[in-house]
């Protein structure tokens, strides 16, 4: 079920309200954080001092917090592949050369993964598919490669044109 983070530029527009304060820091990793920037999401970790790098840092959009049917878009963060959830919320399908995956709900571009010392950072693209428009709740997740780490944490809501 691991899957990465992807959207697609100008296809969704963050509600001014609608972002929440970063998540607390978790104790494995740090804090994370999602910004709206120009139609754009920026889905960012910033690590505390002596922890290690996520293996996955992971955003879901849905009415809730279940990744099925749901836009659900895990990082691999050393390979720097997003990986979209599968509809049923098991298993997930990589993104292509062009940084675009797909599912039933949605369709993300991801853009590369940008890591520094204190940092890993993905700018997101989502576009939502027919039926999946309108307000949604955003959470994070950051796990390591064994899958531990966060649970899904409240990081506002985004709107599909």
């Amino acid at each position: 079920m691991i899957g990465a983070v992807a959207f697609v530029a100008g296809c969704g527009n963050p509600e001014a309200e609608g972002v929440a304060p970063p998540m607390e820091a978790s104790p494995l990793f740090g804090t994370v954080r999602v910004e709206p920037m120009k139609g754009e999401l920026v889905l960012r970790l910033d690590r505390a001092p002596g922890k290690p790098e996520p293996a996955f840092l992971g955003v879901l959009v849905n009415d809730g917090a279940s990744g099925v049917k749901a836009c659900y878009v895990l990082v691999e963060v050393a390979a720097g592949v997003a990986r979209l959830v599968n509809d049923n919320g098991a298993g997930s399908a990589a993104a292509g050369g062009d940084g675009r995956v797909a599912n039933g709900q949605c369709e993300v571009k991801a853009g590369p993964v940008l890591r520094s010392k204190q940092r890993v950072a993905v700018r997101l693209g989502l576009k939502g598919k027919p039926g999946f428009g309108g307000a949604k709740q955003i959470y994070t997740i950051a796990m390591d490669g064994n899958g531990q780490g966060t649970e899904l944490a409240p990081a506002g809501t985004w709107s599909f044109e």
